[in-house]
């Protein structure tokens, strides 16, 4: 969807998960050839600034920025050159011009690869009891209720929660999966 208020800017709602993080740089890769500069990361929404068109290469990393090593970390993405343009949820979004056609990478094999998606396990792991815990409330009323409003209300929360759940049971899986592809092509 574009912003006809500003036709130097615009906003699109993408859904890419977590293990498709590959697919959302090729695709901020092709949006700033197209002259699209990315300015803002939330949930499955980007904004985008019209800008020249440049051949950019973009990776993406997770790493908690509470870490005591967060600010070495930055500095050794700096020191070899990437640029951190965007954050969202512990997701950093680099940049850097390639030369002479060769792709920089930011890991030098599978198996460093795989701990990226082990910090975004580790990060995950404590919404699952918050998610289990909103849950359970919701099936204990639901069964003692007998207003209509508030049945149906709680009704479509348990709806959407189950939901939620299962999506984070499948990104586990995809996730986990993911890894041991990682670690297995490594050993190759």
């Amino acid at each position: 969807m574009k912003n006809e208020l500003n036709p130097e800017t615009k906003t699109v709602f993408k859904a890419i998960f977590a293990w498709e993080d590959e697919k959302e740089e090729k695709w901020l890769e092709q949006m700033a050839a197209e002259g699209w500069k990315l300015t803002s990361v939330a949930p499955y929404i980007y904004k985008f600034q019209r800008s020249e068109p440049e051949k950019n290469i973009f990776r993406m990393d997770y790493k908690n920025t509470l870490d005591k090593d967060y600010q070495e970390y930055l500095s050794i993405f700096k020191d070899a050159g990437w640029e951190m343009f965007a954050t969202y949820a512990n997701w950093h979004y680099f940049k850097v011009k390639p030369e002479n056609e060769k792709t920089p990478e930011i890991y030098n094999s599978g198996k460093a690869k795989a701990q990226k998606y082990r910090r975004l396990l580790l990060g995950m792991v404590p919404l699952f009891p918050i998610y289990v815990i909103l849950l359970n409330p919701a099936f204990r009323y639901s069964e003692s209720t007998t207003d209509g409003f508030f049945y149906g209300l709680l009704g479509a929360i348990k709806i959407v929660m189950t939901l939620l759940l299962l999506l984070m049971v499948y990104a586990f899986i995809r996730i986990f999966a993911k890894i041991k592809k990682l670690e297995s092509e490594s050993k190759e």
